[in-house]
Formats: structure tokens, sequence, C-alpha cells
């Protein structure tokens, strides 16, 4: 459980992570999602991301004693 988003194949097969929605890991605070789309055996995937409203969340984590720290790694994605 990276939140890390990435895709990569091995053979035959794939390795897929659609990343987070809160606490990311790879420097972006939006929220992070795939899309897959299957066309006559061939497989896509779509990396996508969306705002949100960061501010909220960390103030809600605040309020609900939460840690610190995990409340400011959602304004950088680190």
């Amino acid at each position: 459980h990276t939140h890390i988003p990435y895709a990569v194949r091995l053979g035959p097969r794939a390795l897929l992570n659609p990343g987070s929605v809160g606490q990311p890991r790879d420097g972006d605070p939006r929220a992070s999602y795939m899309v897959l789309e299957l066309d006559g055996g061939v497989v896509s995937v779509d990396h996508r991301r969306v705002e949100y409203d960061v501010g909220e969340v960390a103030r809600r984590m605040r309020q609900l004693g939460l840690p610190e720290p995990l409340a400011a790694r959602l304004f950088h994605g680190m």
C-alpha cells in the first residue's frame, strides 16, 4: 500500500496502483484514481487527478486529534 500511482507490466500481468485520496507520497496533493479500459483484449490505463478541499480535510483531522504530520502531508504530497 504505497499511495504512489503506478502501472507496471510484468509479462502477461500488470501491477496497478491508483494512488490515494489523502496521504499522498508522490509530491502531488490531489486525489488520484485510475481508469481502466478494455478493448478487444487490449488494456489501457489512465491515471487521473482531481482537486479536493485539502484545507478542510486537514482542519477536520486536527479537530479529531489525529497526528499533525498526517494533516500536514495533505498539503505537500510527501
